[in-house]
């Protein structure tokens, strides 16, 4: 039979586990919902991008019907040209979005299966899972931010 120090600190133990359960899918939630906004923004981009291309191909069409002369032509394809453009790093944004929200459902999907082990471990064990699976989602946060800036030719600090 437990006496009440052992049975208080359990508990104790037990609060903190959940504690950090708590602040790991906080951190997961955050890093999704970043993931989420950035997606938003650069899909209306690619909106707006298709919108202007399309305006573009109207006017070209427009343009050929009632003058001889290319300038305006030109003019038009320019602005094809940098819409399309936009486009591709609107696409490019997405499947760097899709890779990091990939992660972060693995990261999810991990924390759902050590819930689900019915493995007796205490709470120093559940805290080192716990802390273990946060150390893979930043280290692999670092890794796609640092594909990105290597991609981009640039450095940032923090």
């Amino acid at each position: 039979m437990m006496r009440g120090a052992e049975i208080a600190s359990a508990q104790a133990g037990l609060r903190e586990v959940i504690e950090e359960f708590a602040r790991l899918l906080s951190v997961l939630s955050e890093q999704l919902a970043d993931s989420l906004h950035e997606s938003g923004r650069d899909c209306v981009a690619v909106g707006q991008s298709f919108h202007r291309l399309a305006a573009a191909s109207e006017q070209i069409g427009a343009v050929s019907a009632q003058q001889p002369g290319i300038a305006g032509l030109r003019e038009h394809c320019a602005e094809i040209g940098t819409s399309l453009a936009a486009a591709v790093v609107a696409l490019q944004y997405h499947d760097r979005l899709a890779q990091r929200v990939g992660h972060i459902r693995t990261g999810l999907e991990h924390l759902q299966a050590l819930l689900r082990d019915r493995s007796e471990r205490s709470y120093e064990d559940w805290l080192l899972l716990l802390r273990g699976v946060e150390q893979a989602q930043k280290a692999e946060q670092a890794r796609l931010m640092a594909a990105e800036l290597e991609r981009r030719g640039t450095a940032e600090l923090f």
